[in-house]
């Protein structure tokens, strides 16, 4: 609700004034009046108001004069004139000294409606950014109160009086817009239905959106507006009743988080990211949900093993797999929160990019493709985006992955493999763990190896650590124990037996005989 000043030196035209229409269904409040501008200067000095309706002939201080105030020291108000039909003139001054409007006397009631309805669109978009203003520069707690104090907010500033934010989103279900002007048509529709939906709260909820957050609207709501009642429980049921309407007038959903209370202007931005985090804790269903800082639903998210199927697909160039696995994590994740969704596709187009990277795929440009997406992915409609976009990459990997094999890729793969045993050989290597690293299928790996090489996986590995071993031997003082685990063997007395088996002769024998060969 707006307050309005009514300035006028006739007390019979002040209150017929007011008495014109039923000024709060318009969003406004005539708070105050003053019969010259001396005395209203005085009154705005006192308490700021957004609107000041003056007549221009007035004794002390004419219209003219407080117009010009008004620019000077309060810049912020808005100001309309009244004038009789001789006093064009003078209209045209005012409007030069910064009149948003004039009306003519008598007072025509649809010609104030208008005016009215003007101003409370032009204030409603200054309020907004004033109150996103607040959250995000976090001004000093003076020019913070002003501002308020200018919007008809005065109490909401007071550090006594805790507020309550929350933030809604938008759930298209599958199917219901095609996108496109379409899609942002509704959206459009959906934000004028939900200020309509706030304004039938009579201040005790404001709305506000954020430029760096477009697809959502935030409110606040304060008990110093509705004292009897507390933020949350407010909130609660205005998100009841902006689901009821935007399902039966729109035939969409919608989702609405709310945080905890904050006290002082300073406290606001934590209050904002709290409605937020809540909203990031609701279900990435297309279904409407009211959820509260601290609940939501199961935080695991997906199973690592789903994430481990989808990679492993990839890596072996299985379309087929690789899009099963990518609709169960989609299942699994509308079955989480929003946040661990999200941290579960940040994981997947992480391991995406390391498997890529790993075969030499440098074609798919996954910074470009990918990350742009992740960094908004705190959103159903954002999510369903990366859902789609890790799809499309997938099939040109994979489509990548064929044409890289056939056409040499696979003996590049088999000498990086070559490579890493080369410097991983006193780990526990297995050729299904390898298999795993590099996406192979185990048996088709062991064929191509076996084809590449001249020998098994088992062979390769022995004769690099018979090799290593029987160095370490002749060019050190190590112990038989210690050169065993340096060589990949968890037994000294299996690794004789093997270097027996290899070499016809144990460990100290090999050492001794090399040491002197007479």
């Amino acid at each position: 609700m707006y307050n309005v000043m009514v300035v006028d030196d006739s007390a019979e035209i002040r209150t017929g004034l007011k008495l014109k229409l039923n000024w709060r269904e318009y969003g406004f409040d005539v708070a105050s009046e003053a019969a010259n501008g001396a005395e209203a200067l005085t009154l705005l000095a006192d308490r700021r108001v957004p609107i000041v309706i003056t007549d221009i002939r007035m004794p002390v201080m004419d219209g003219l004069e407080l117009l010009q105030q008004c620019a000077l020291r309060y810049p912020e108000t808005k100001t309309v004139v009244l004038s009789g039909y001789d006093d064009f003139p003078l209209v045209q001054t005012a409007i030069r000294k910064g009149a948003k409007d004039y009306l003519l006397k008598p007072v025509v009631k649809t010609e104030l409606a208008s005016a009215l309805l003007k101003l409370k669109r032009e204030l409603d978009d200054e309020r907004e950014r004033m109150l996103a203003r607040i959250v995000r520069e976090e001004p000093l707690p003076a020019e913070a109160a002003a501002m308020m104090a200018a919007y008809g907010m005065p109490e909401w500033s007071q550090g006594d009086r805790p507020v309550v934010f929350a933030t809604s989103e938008l759930r298209i279900p599958p199917g219901r817009l095609s996108g496109g002007a379409y899609g942002s048509s509704f959206k459009e529709a959906y934000r004028l239905l939900a200020r309509e939906v706030v304004s039938q709260w009579e201040g005790r909820i404001v709305a506000f959106e954020d430029v760096n957050l477009s697809d959502r609207i935030h409110y606040i709501a304060s008990s110093a507006a509705s004292p009897e009642e507390k933020g949350e429980s407010l909130l609660s049921r205005f998100a009841a009743d902006l689901k009821e309407k935007v399902v039966r007038f729109l035939r969409l959903e919608v989702v609405v988080g709310i945080g905890h209370p904050v006290l002082g202007l300073a406290e606001w931005r934590a209050g904002l990211e709290a409605g937020l985090l809540a909203l990031s804790r609701s279900r990435p269903e297309r279904v409407s949900q009211t959820v509260f800082e601290g609940s939501g639903g199961n935080e695991e998210g997906p199973q690592p093993a789903l994430l481990k199927q989808f990679v492993l697909a990839i890596g072996q160039a299985d379309e087929g797999e690789a899009l099963r696995a990518l609709e169960a994590i989609s299942e699994a994740g509308r079955q989480t929160s929003v946040q661990s969704f999200s941290m579960f596709l940040i994981q997947l187009c992480l391991a995406l990019d390391e498997t890529v990277r790993e075969h030499g795929l440098k074609e798919l440009d996954l910074q470009r493709m990918l990350w742009p997406y992740i960094n908004s992915a705190w959103g159903c409609e954002a999510l369903d985006r990366i859902v789609g976009n890790i799809r499309d990459v997938s099939l040109q990997a994979i489509a990548s992955l064929k044409r890289h094999r056939g056409r040499g890729g696979a003996e590049e793969t088999i000498e990086a493999i070559r490579g890493y045993m080369l410097t991983h050989y006193a780990e526990e290597l297995s050729l299904s763990a390898i298999a795993e690293r590099y996406h192979y299928n185990v048996a088709y790996l062991s064929d191509l190896f076996r084809k590449l090489t001249g020998c098994t996986f088992s062979d390769y590995l022995l004769r690099i650590r018979m090799e290593h071993a029987s160095r370490l031997l002749l060019e050190s003082e190590l112990k038989v124990a210690s050169i065993a685990e340096l060589t990949g063997f968890s037994s000294s007395a299996y690794f004789s037996n093997v270097f027996k088996s290899y070499y016809g002769v144990g460990p100290n024998e090999y050492r001794k005989r090399s040491a002197d060969p007479c």
